[in-house]
């Protein structure tokens, strides 16, 4: 095999084996762990024109999963069959045991998936020399995104956090909603809302809720992952009907733990179309809540079709303003009263202050979210106690300043 001894290639950058070398932190050698779907031709075969949807589930789900189990210094690529990662953090037998445990720990993972009971996960491992290992996978390191995502856009690689909610009842963070990030900013991205392709937001909020969730389960964690769908996703056929069959990909153990939210639901939204959307998801989502406009003026129509919640979303500084802040309240209050003999939660949610929280706590809501209280996180993490006393404490250190 020809070795690779110029230190810069034509462009007068580094070369692949110099690159590899600076990842090996000076090892002259690599470990490496082959991760492979066997089976993969026969489930393709199977699937026929399906299978290039498939295809990508798996290969994100696979490395979203293994990610979280490498170390800083490990490298993982993906490949057109699989997956190859490089340590950096351990060598020799250590290497081959934890190639070893991420496969076994992936392969429990897939168990259960409805359509994918077939694929089985082995790994292969050996050393071999940095040069080497530049010639045999150089193509693959070079562009390794092209790879894991079989060619699909940059934009389906939109990076997730997820926005805490508060249990007012219950005294915790028991929810967490999946919230899609400006790549530019990092802030959360405010998808065009006069777009009519929400239904692709929608969906890939939906795929990495049940990532999230699946990677949470494997580790022991539980918590409630929430999905904001915009009404114009559910009040459309084709809209509806991506995400009837992206949902029915998922594990049906989990449903409990999933929360869905019909968002952007306007003031007078015609009750005929929200009637058809609670009745077409139910069966595959028992947790169905209603993002309402602040304004709604027909609450009653809206609570007989018994969400699990509804919510409202206070805009930004409306309760800067005595009056509005005062009808806001007012609303609020004959919201908790109108749902309490149907069973029906009520919620909160916007940039509020901590004197806001727990103004809303003293109604009644049963939750609230406000990113201000309780920031985004990067990933999915379990439920945790977070007591009233907490949000109290932060009223009073406000009142103090």
């Amino acid at each position: 095999m020809a070795r690779m001894d110029a230190e810069t290639d034509s462009t007068g950058g580094p070369n692949l084996a110099e690159r590899i070398r600076r990842l090996a932190n000076g090892r002259s050698t690599l470990d490496v762990a082959q991760f492979q779907f066997i089976g993969i031709a026969e489930i393709r075969q199977r699937y026929g024109p399906r299978w290039a949807e498939k295809r990508d589930r798996v290969s994100h789900v696979a490395s979203h999963f293994i990610t979280r189990r490498i170390a800083p210094d490990d490298v993982l690529i993906a490949g057109a069959d699989g997956f190859l990662l490089v340590f950096g953090s351990c060598a020799g037998a250590l290497a081959d045991q934890a190639a070893r445990r991420i496969a076994s720990e992936l392969n429990t993972f897939f168990l259960g998936e409805p359509d994918l009971h077939e694929v089985q996960i082995d790994t292969a491992h050996q050393s071999m020399s940095i040069d080497d290992f530049a010639a045999a996978f150089g193509p693959m390191l070079a562009n390794p995104h092209k790879a894991a995502d079989g060619g699909s856009s940059g934009n389906d690689t939109v990076k997730m956090s997820y926005t805490p909610v508060w249990n007012a009842r219950g005294g915790a963070l028991s929810a967490f909603f999946v919230t899609p990030l400006d790549a530019a900013t990092g802030v959360p991205l405010d998808w065009d809302r006069a777009s009519s392709r929400h239904a692709d937001m929608d969906e890939r909020k939906l795929k990495a809720s049940e990532i999230a969730m699946r990677a949470l389960w494997t580790s022991g964690g539980r918590a409630i992952v929430g999905v904001a769908l915009h009404a114009s996703t559910l009040n459309s056929q084709q809209g509806m009907s991506r995400i009837v069959k992206t949902m029915a990909g998922f594990d049906r153990r989990t449903a409990r733990y999933r929360l869905l939210r019909v968002s952007c639901i306007e003031p007078g939204y015609p009750r005929i179309y929200l009637e058809d959307i609670m009745r077409t998801m139910r069966p595959h989502a028992p947790n169905i809540a209603l993002g309402l406009n602040w304004q709604e003026p027909d609450l009653a129509s809206i609570i007989k079709f018994q969400p699990t919640a509804i919510g409202f979303t206070i805009p930004p500084r409306a309760l800067e303003h005595a009056s509005t802040r005062t009808e806001i309240h007012g609303r609020v209050a004959a919201a908790i009263e109108q749902a309490r003999g149907h069973g029906v939660l009520v919620g909160v949610e916007g940039d509020l202050l901590p004197e806001n929280a727990m103004h809303f706590l003293q109604q009644g809501v049963s939750f609230i979210c406000s990113p201000r209280i309780w920031p985004l996180r990067d990933q999915l993490t379990s439920a945790e106690a977070w007591p009233a006393t907490r949000l109290l404490a932060l009223t009073q250190k406000t009142d103090a300043a």
